[in-house]
């Protein structure tokens, strides 16, 4: 008795899987599908602000990514606006520098022991930022 209630069970599932799979192909040969013609973007339409200027540039002459040194005291230098703000960042230290009248910048940073990530940004009049990011090392071996 226990058997044939197993596989009246196991029929009754097969029957109302092919059931559901007939109607799902039904259901999907009825559908109408819209022309290419009109377009429906779900997507809302988006604004940058504020507006990128192409004048925004920011250049990092030194140091060079995956730089490595052997003095804790490192020179930060490049180039960008005059009328921009330069911001080093290191893990212990902050510091801020503005342009000269020729948008040349240097700074002095000091750096800590081992592998660390200096940040140099630049913040324009328009609010834009741009960020450099690099890689140094401070070690005493020779390679």
């Amino acid at each position: 008795m226990k058997a044939e209630r197993v596989i009246l069970s196991f029929v009754a599932v097969i029957i109302g899987l092919i059931a559901a799979g007939v109607a799902f192909y039904l259901y999907q040969m009825t559908k109408v599908v819209p022309d290419n013609d009109k377009t429906i973007s779900l997507m809302p339409k988006i604004s940058v602000s504020p507006t990128p200027d192409s004048a925004n540039l920011l250049s990092v002459d030194s140091p060079t990514d995956e730089q490595v040194f052997n003095k804790k005291t490192i020179t930060v230098n490049g180039k960008t606006r005059k009328d921009a703000t330069i911001i080093v960042t290191t893990e212990d230290n902050d510091q801020v520098v503005t342009p000269a009248a020729n948008g040349n910048f240097s700074i002095t940073q000091t750096i800590p022991g081992g592998t660390t990530l200096i940040h140099i940004t630049a913040v324009f009049p328009n609010g834009e930022e741009q960020t450099i990011t690099r890689t140094i090392t401070f070690s005493t071996e020779n390679f």
